[in-house]
């Protein structure tokens, strides 16, 4: 723990400020030596229920990518929810719904965790990931044996009593899933589901030989402690983030009803009908471009997170800066800031610090109402691929972000089931006209506070109405 702590003040003490850029400074890499054992024990600390692919390194970094990357398919991502009021408190609800119905097939009527599960002894799955990833710090830093202490706060106790409940679901499930592949039958399709075929399907499955004459090797299965640390990373890698994106792409629709008709011309020129049970993955989500930008646009600006850090491991890496080879040396953690580098106007434009979803389309609408684009263009219409190296949202590499597809369907969708029909305005507070409102909306996306991610700060200070097209 002391590692962890060490590495976070070399961390502060580490940046440094390389220039100016129309007035803003830009933070462009941050470079330190550390030890190999603080890197790891710094991500270490979400091996909450065991190791996972968001922790592992080197051979065992590809070999449970293999395994995993099958099992968290985009494709599931077809349940939505709709009826949103409290904006920012029902899109956690809502993301953490998407979770459970793909985690595990399990389905909860739409409202916040029962409080009576916070206080008792007993909580379905659903209300315990939510007690863990509410209180994810407490979770991930204390060891289990700390729960077990008698003097600890109450709230302290819920989270260690949750997240013995959530193993134990865990468990059983895996445990029936083992039941059904034993007996021949299919299984549910769940994560859980196709994280244990994954694995299992492999088992005999042999490694292509590092040189000639070498025998191949058996691909070493998923342990039981990967699978259940795998499962964990992607609800909690997939909650918070996915609710922090869709509460302020939703605030910034609010501030800007151009881009609302902007996003709902295009999906009623691809959806058909008005439920969302007819739309079909493959024929509808790679045409909603527009609906996309949105998210795009968001991540670009708003990202949850500050940075994405890259680990040389233990071979040096060189990189072209400015014309000139630099070289980084082993055991070295290297630290993008990603906001600097997604509002440089070399890449964005003199407008990069504005919202605006239309850059990411090609052709672009021309003029000031440029997000009222003729309906007409929209088979035309192609996504922006940025410059290599100038959009980072969701890492970039081999280790990139394995649930990038699967948060981009769950988003596309949601906005169509919102959108599709309905438009949204804020609600005005006192003498303010509508455009004073929409300002204030914006002000509010823009004042974040750091917590263990970037979010906003008063998202509560936000009311909004929702009205039939």
């Amino acid at each position: 723990m002391w590692s962890t702590l060490k590495l976070l003040v070399m961390s502060l003490l580490a940046i440094e400020i390389l220039e100016d850029v129309s007035g803003c400074w830009v933070i462009r890499i941050c470079l330190y030596q550390v030890e190999t054992c603080a890197y790891c024990s710094f991500s270490e600390i979400l091996d909450v229920f065991g190791p996972s692919v968001s922790t592992a390194q080197g051979a065992d970094w590809q070999r449970q990518r293999k395994l995993t990357a099958p099992a968290f398919n985009e494709q599931k991502s077809s349940m939505t929810e709709t009826g949103l009021s409290s904006t920012a408190t029902d899109v956690r609800t809502l993301a953490l719904h998407v979770l459970a119905y793909v985690g595990f097939q399990k389905s909860f009527p739409f409202g916040s965790i029962s409080k009576d599960a916070e206080g008792s002894g007993t909580s379905n799955y659903r209300d315990s990931l939510a007690i863990i990833l509410h209180h994810v710090l407490i979770a991930v830093v204390l060891p289990a044996k700390v729960f077990d202490l008698p003097f600890l706060p109450a709230k302290w106790k819920r989270v260690g009593l949750a997240k013995r409940n959530f193993r134990n679901y865990m468990l059983d499930q895996l445990g029936k899933e083992k039941e059904l592949q034993l007996q021949g039958k299919p299984g549910s399709g769940n994560l859980m589901s196709n994280l244990v075929r994954a694995s299992e399907e492999v088992s005999n499955v042999k490694a292509s030989p590092k040189a000639p004459g070498e025998e191949p090797q058996e691909v070493k299965t998923l342990t039981i402690d990967e699978i259940l640390g795998n499962v964990f990373v992607f609800n909690f890698a997939g909650h918070d983030t996915t609710a922090i994106v869709l509460a302020s792409s939703l605030y910034s629709l609010v501030a800007h009803p151009d881009v609302q008709d902007w996003i709902s011309d295009e999906m009623n020129y691809y959806l058909p009908g008005e439920d969302p049970e007819s739309w079909v993955y493959h024929t509808h989500y790679s045409k909603l471009k527009r609906t996309l930008a949105v998210l795009l646009e968001t991540v670009r600006l708003y990202n949850p997170l500050l940075s994405i850090p890259k680990y040389t491991g233990l071979n040096h890496c060189t990189l072209r800066i400015g014309g000139e080879t630099k070289t980084i040396p082993p055991n070295t953690l290297v630290i993008p800031t990603m906001m600097a580098l997604h509002t440089h106007p070399r890449y964005w434009g003199s407008d990069s610090l504005d919202w605006r979803p239309s850059r990411w389309i090609k052709p672009e609408p021309e003029g000031p109402e440029n997000n009222k684009a003729d309906a007409t263009i929209l088979p035309e219409e192609q996504l922006l691929v940025p410059e290599k190296g100038s959009f980072i949202a969701w890492s970039e590499g081999v280790q990139n972000c394995p649930g990038k597809k699967f948060a981009q369907v769950e988003f596309v969708a949601t906005m169509a089931t919102l959108f599709r029909n309905y438009k949204v305005q804020p609600v005005t507070v006192g003498t303010e006209t509508i455009q004073q409102a929409r300002r204030r909306v914006l002000d509010v996306v823009e004042t974040s506070q750091m917590e263990l991610l970037l979010q906003m700060q008063n998202p509560e200070r936000v009311k909004v109405k929702w009205s039939r097209r």
